[in-house]
């Protein structure tokens, strides 16, 4: 009795974590550089993450939780220059070994050429994905998946989604598809944005922010996981892995 008690506190104390919301926040700038930012937050102190990213550099990223906060990203250690007796020591060395070094010693350490991999010694080779893309590119795969994908952001409850800035695609048509089918989708949210009929430009961001449960993400989750077309995957991929095994 005792054992049912506790596993339904715990059960219970599982629920309640997962209940808690957790609070997003996403912003694309297109334009010069490239740059992505999110922030997320789970609770009121139970953790908070963040994340950003530029074209051409590194991602950085740090996390921090009711138990620990502390960035995930470490500032690389520079290693101190030699100084000037290191490096005059280090000359001298290297040119004592190049005065009794000669062709046959650098053969002699160069050694034998290695053997070029045959068949049997080659790594095995992953499934090729290209066996897995009939049962992906399917209707009833892709309707599960966008089953999901349509409660997924059914539930995401995005609050405040805007566009500002300005953007022209190559073709004056390709603007003007553009424009309409914002205008069409989401007319409150392209207020600040401006759109070049004359020449290419990207200079627009993009800003999102709204909530999700973490109970109702796993609960549709599961319920895509479990659908037919996804296990009808699984138990293609698990053949062709078998099969990968066994030669």
């Amino acid at each position: 009795m005792a054992i049912v008690v506790v596993l339904a506190i715990l059960f219970s104390c599982i629920l309640l974590i997962l209940c808690l919301p957790i609070t997003y926040a996403l912003t694309v700038h297109i334009g010069t550089p490239f740059q992505v930012e999110g922030q997320g937050s789970w609770g009121r102190k139970l953790a908070d993450a963040s994340w950003s990213y530029s074209l051409g550099e590194e991602p950085h990223h740090e996390l921090h939780t009711c138990w620990k906060r502390s960035p995930a990203v470490k500032e690389p250690v520079e290693t101190p220059p030699p100084t000037p007796e290191e490096a005059k020591k280090a000359w001298e060395e290297l040119e004592k070994e190049s005065q009794h070094l000669t062709y046959e010693d650098l053969l002699r350490e160069k050694g034998p050429e290695a053997p070029e991999s045959t068949e049997s010694g080659s790594p095995k080779k992953k499934p090729p994905i290209c066996q897995l893309l009939p049962g992906i590119f399917n209707s009833d795969f892709l309707a599960a998946f966008f089953t999901w994908l349509s409660r997924l952001l059914g539930h995401g409850q995005i609050r405040r989604f805007t566009l500002t800035g300005i953007i022209g695609l190559p073709e004056p048509h390709e603007t003007g598809m553009l424009a309409g089918a914002l205008y069409a989708i989401c007319p409150g949210s392209v207020t600040d944005l401006q759109f070049n009929f004359v020449e290419e430009q990207y200079d627009c961001t993009v800003r999102a922010s709204g909530r999700l449960y973490p109970a109702v993400l796993l609960l549709f989750t599961a319920v895509f996981a479990a659908s037919r077309p996804v296990r009808r995957l699984w138990a293609e991929w698990h053949a062709v892995n078998k099969e990968e095994e066994h030669g």
